[in-house]
């Protein structure tokens, strides 16, 4: 399928009146779970098999700033809960608390300049929550490693930074994203945005939130700024 053969419009539409029926009857984590779940399927069986220059340990672009829904977050959240021993676990919440401190109201230009990684690279450069990576993260992908090298080492106001990436992946997660907010909305659920790392940490630090998302309530803000 190529890019001017696909409606987006359409994509979206369908997919949030999939994500309303999965998420019928009253909201729990399994029902979140599901809905991330179709989400990022639905994108994914636009993109199956189309090619990437991505791969384990290139972490170039893993300096920009990644926009998360609260069920994203709440399942990062539950996720390494359920793989971290306890010294790992106290590590990655003194880590993520640390990373908020440092990129709070820093924008993708600042960041790069910085050389300010995302939270969850390891050591190696590899994404330690790849399983559970947010649907913005699925929908990036680099059709040349070197370009992306090249443009994210150094940050230079006046220098173009031009990556060749699958436009389409990009825009099937962009639509996944916005189907499951609006889906999250006809609910009665939060359907706000957040950074990746400080939404993370925010469900890490306040597990019951997590209530107060399924029962419809709005959280507070200062939780994850």
């Amino acid at each position: 399928m190529t890019r001017g053969a696909w409606d987006g419009d359409l994509f979206r539409c369908e997919l949030t009146s999939t994500l309303v029926e999965t998420l019928e009857g009253a909201p729990d984590v399994a029902g979140l779970e599901r809905a991330v779940a179709v989400s990022s399927q639905a994108a994914e069986d636009l993109c199956r098999d189309r090619p990437m220059a991505c791969g384990k340990g290139c972490p170039h672009c893993c300096v920009l700033n990644v926009s998360i829904l609260l069920p994203e977050g709440m399942l990062i959240a539950d996720w390494l809960r359920s793989q971290l021993a306890d010294e790992e676990y106290s590590g990655m919440r003194e880590h993520l608390a640390a990373h908020r401190r440092r990129v709070r109201w820093m924008d993708d230009e600042e960041r790069i300049f910085a050389g300010v990684k995302c939270p969850f690279l390891d050591d190696v450069g590899s994404c330690s929550i790849h399983q559970v990576r947010p649907l913005v993260c699925r929908g990036a992908a680099s059709l040349d490693s070197n370009r992306c090298r090249e443009a994210f080492k150094a940050f230079d106001p006046y220098a173009e930074r031009f990556v060749p990436a699958d436009l389409l992946r990009q825009a099937a997660y962009d639509e996944a994203f916005k189907a499951l907010a609006e889906a999250l909305r006809l609910h009665d659920l939060d359907d706000r945005s957040i950074e990746l790392g400080g939404g993370v940490l925010a469900f890490l630090d306040h597990p019951e939130s997590l209530d107060a998302l399924l029962s419809g309530e709005r959280l507070p803000r200062d939780l994850w700024e």
